[in-house]
């Protein structure tokens, strides 16, 4: 199989010098912990950007040999690089898959892809008989040099064992070196050799530029009509004991967009969108955060080399026992929220309850008439209505509050009558007039329960509930402690420092684990010209 990448590699590169193409140096560099994997693992990633860019997020994502996206991250960038990871689901099958790197304002235009092999760990890869693999005119390569000498390292080393290596920079090359350097030590499989390619094309429609944070976007229509809703107001909620709280009137195209700089990671959100008439019906939909396929590559199939069908074979044993062990090596690093200070965005409440401290009330009709003075809460021929007194105009207001249950306006009061004194933590009561940009809100209710349950808020074409997903948590990876002598140390990536600092002599120390094979030790850079350049040099565990 070896030789027959060789093969269609060399005939791809004298079809691009015939038709005069040269590698860009404008594509991103990709590189990830791994060329091989089995499914649930984590895949690491560190990216070098091209070139200065208005935007501050690059996207990392996974997809199959079809173009479905399976699973991906919004990565900070910092001094043209970033760092992350992707979570391997336990439910992909066996095969060839691509992870992609680009930024959304233009991802058409320029796309950076990296072939991995993933195995699922409850396949038996002895049965496999052909192996997919991809090609492309488009190939990327990285300038090796002999500025950067790899030293101190055996040719080979007994499993659970001391490695001391060092990385030595020429001068020449280290007053060229742009930024951090990369430098790891894994497992590798010499009949296995991936590509990296560039996908570049043409932009179909000009994209917000990322430069605060992740943009939320999508577009409302008139159910009726099925063209684009204008004029229609759109809530971004995100439940906490102070709500995020953004809206956004839709343009004439339907149209919205909302921008996720608070908070990192997985968000727990409510999205809904509300008519100008109360019987204007409206369908809702959220854009694909990611990239669309793009062009792919074609697939190839080649034999399975016999080695390399054992070396998954061992590669399922060892995940599988990393799970048993519990050996996870990376952790993810809590950033600090960016707190919303001082008080919800329905300003200072007139009045504030907690339940609790009171007699134990079966529904929320008993806590508004005990507790809660200036609130009428009445079920009238099974219609409810709550108001709310107006102390200014010392009268009650004719229209509803604005009433929120964990920071998520509702219209529907059915959500909140039967809460009764057990259900609720904290209850804010606001009784004047709010505004909050062009919005009015004839006083307010606000409801904070006790186990933050989202899902009482029922979906609908008009109503999602949905992990948004701002930028990445950072991430440390570190080798386990084990300090029972008999338990296996089950790592295939022995040593991964994605932001080392350039220096003349750089000093690698780690341990070898105890699973056997080949592995090398590579440093990863970036001249200030963009070219990207490694050295490396293998060794093996037995």
């Amino acid at each position: 199989m070896h030789i027959n990448r060789y093969y269609i590699t060399l005939l791809f590169l004298i079809l691009f010098s015939a038709t005069g193409k040269t590698q860009t140096k404008s594509a991103y560099g990709l590189f990830t912990d791994r060329d091989v994997y089995v499914s649930g693992e984590p895949l690491l990633a560190k990216i070098y950007l091209p070139e200065e860019v208005p935007s501050r997020i690059v996207c990392l994502d996974l997809v199959n040999q079809y173009g479905t996206r399976i699973t991906g991250a919004s990565l900070a960038i910092h001094n043209k690089e970033a760092e992350g990871y992707l979570q391997l689901p336990d439910s992909l099958s066996t095969g060839t898959y691509l992870v992609r790197i680009y930024q959304k304002y233009n991802a058409g235009k320029l796309k950076t892809i990296h072939e991995i092999f993933v195995t699922n760990r409850f396949d038996k890869p002895e049965k496999l008989d052909k192996i997919k693999i991809a090609t492309s005119l488009s190939i990327l390569k990285d300038q090796q040099t002999d500025l950067i000498q790899i030293t101190g390292l055996q040719p080979s080393y007994s499993i659970k064992s001391k490695i001391e290596a060092g990385v030595q920079l020429d001068d020449s090359i280290l007053k060229k070196v742009e930024g951090r350097l990369l430098v790891s030590v894994a497992q590798v499989y010499p009949t296995y050799v991936p590509i990296t390619f560039s996908d570049q094309g043409e932009q179909k429609k000009e994209e917000m530029i990322e430069k605060r944070g992740v943009i939320i976007t999508g577009i409302v229509s008139d159910r009726k009509t099925s063209m684009p809703a204008g004029g229609i107001t759109v809530y971004l909620t995100i439940p906490d004991s102070i709500p995020g709280f953004q809206y956004y009137i839709t343009r004439k195209d339907g149209r919205f967009y909302f921008l996720l700089d608070k908070y990192t990671g997985a968000t727990q959100s409510v999205l809904q969108c509300l008519g100008n008439s109360p019987g204007q019906l409206l369908d809702f939909k959220l854009d694909e955060g990611f990239a669309e396929s793009g062009k792919l590559p074609e697939f190839q199939l080649q034999s399975f080399p016999l080695d390399f069908k054992e070396a998954l074979t061992r590669n399922i044993s060892t995940v599988t026992f990393q799970k048993v062990f519990s050996q996870n090596y990376l952790k993810l690093v809590t950033t600090p929220q960016k707190s919303i200070k001082g008080h919800p965005y329905y300003g200072k409440a007139s009045q504030s309850v907690d339940p609790r401290l009171f007699l134990d009330f079966a529904n929320f009709s008993e806590i508004s008439k005990e507790l809660l003075r200036g609130v009428k809460f009445k079920n009238s021929n099974n219609e409810l209505s709550l108001r709310v007194f107006n102390s200014s105009a010392n009268e009650y207001f004719d229209e509803s509050p604005l009433t929120l249950i964990d920071g998520i306006p509702i219209r529907d009061l059915k959500i909140i009558a039967n809460l009764g004194t057990a259900d609720i933590e904290r209850i804010d009561v606001c009784q004047s007039e709010r505004i909050f940009g062009n919005l009015r809100f004839p006083g307010v209710v606000a409801i904070y329960t006790t186990k933050k349950d989202i899902s009482r808020i029922a979906e609908s074409s008009q109503i999602v509930r949905k992990n948004l997903n701002g930028i990445q948590q950072s991430y440390l990876w570190a080798e386990p402690r084990i300090t029972i002598a008999t338990v296996p140390d089950l790592r295939q990536l022995l040593y991964w420092d994605s932001s080392a600092v350039p220096a003349k002599s750089i000093s690698v120390q780690c341990n070898t684990s105890s699973v056997l094979g080949h592995y090398k030790l590579i440093v990863r850079g970036r001249l200030k010209d963009g070219t990207l350049i490694f050295s490396e040099k293998y060794f093996e565990v037995k």
